[in-house]
């Protein structure tokens, strides 16, 4: 996810008071003196997965041209990085107990938030994407947005007025093309400010065909905190349900299920944490140290990277276009 909070009241607050200049005040060059705002989210998206942030696996030319040519962010910090309070926080500025999003509870649209107060300063505004705030969009005068989480594949997009499904396409794709048909019929008299958000890479992590195979051939070396016991970190850890070796299931893992199943039992079986577990051994080390051997941590990290390269755009024919 995107840095947020410290840096979010005051870059909310400072945008829109940019945009809410008075004209008297503003620079002179009509709408060219105010910037076009474009904000990309990926959802899940570690930073260590961006080349530019040292992902030594997955590949970012795209975004790694936006830090080299831009500002990288280098210490910033979430208070909460839950999915649904974090788009609230970038919305409003504001802490989770003071804009009344701290879980998965909806969100006030009755509430100031930086696309209403551009839109009040003349931007054309719009929202595309994953929104997962549980209220319609407001401030935006143009929005389409997946219902809840979405889906990756033939994903629905509501509008205040319509909903369309996308058949045969993947969510990265739909959101990228949807976004760029905003770009080409906004009104050319305004600036405009788009939240493009994404989906990928968020769980259940299912790539599309083209990245499917993408990193079949490569040995993902696991972090050295995968063997973490956890004895000297805090209560909040203990409690944490997202533990490769522990807590991921058949579907998480892109295990071939069983023939024969129906939709029930399909069901289950991806929903069951496998048998067989990660392990840790010293067979063969003459060190003293330990060497691992984690299938579950090389099937599951395939499967994010394969979805976190989609949601970075480095090869999507939408995006290049």
């Amino acid at each position: 996810m995107t840095a947020r909070n410290r840096f979010l009241g005051a870059t909310v607050a400072t945008l829109a008071a940019l945009a809410l200049l008075p004209a008297a005040v503003r620079p002179q060059g009509s709408r060219t003196s105010r910037p076009n705002i474009l904000f990309i989210m990926t959802d899940d998206h570690a930073a260590h997965a961006i080349g530019a942030y040292g992902s030594r696996v997955n590949k970012t030319p795209n975004l790694d041209r936006l830090a080299r040519e831009g500002a990288r962010l280098t210490s910033v910090f979430a208070t909460n990085s839950i999915c649904t309070p974090s788009r609230a926080a970038i919305l409003t500025g504001q802490y989770s107990h003071l804009n009344g999003v701290t879980m998965f509870n909806r969100f006030d649209g009755s509430r100031m938030t930086v696309a209403r107060l551009l839109q009040r300063g003349g931007y054309y505004t719009g929202m595309i994407g994953k929104w997962h705030l549980g209220s319609d969009p407001v401030g935006f005068d143009r929005w389409e947005i997946l219902p809840g989480q979405g889906v990756y594949f033939d994903p629905v997009m509501y509008t205040a007025t319509s909903e369309t499904t996308y058949v045969g396409k993947y969510a990265t794709d739909v959101i990228t093309e949807r976004a760029i048909d905003f770009l080409d019929k906004r009104p050319r008299d305004k600036p405009f400010f788009l939240m493009m958000h994404h989906k990928a890479p968020h769980r259940p992590w299912d790539p599309d065909s083209v990245h499917a195979a993408h990193f079949a051939s490569m040995r993902i070396p696991e972090p050295t905190t995968f063997w973490d016991g956890y004895e000297t970190r805090t209560d909040a850890l203990h409690e944490n349900q997202q533990r490769v070796a522990k807590d991921l299931t058949n579907r998480d893992l892109k295990r071939t299920p069983p023939t024969g199943l129906d939709a029930a039992a399909l069901g289950r079986w991806q929903q069951t944490k496998p048998d067989t577990r990660a392990k840790r051994s010293r067979a063969g080390s003459t060190s003293g140290t330990c060497r691992t051997t984690s299938p579950p941590y090389s099937r599951w990290t395939r499967a994010w990277e394969k979805c976190s390269t989609t949601s970075t755009a480095t090869d999507s024919p939408a995006t290049r276009s």
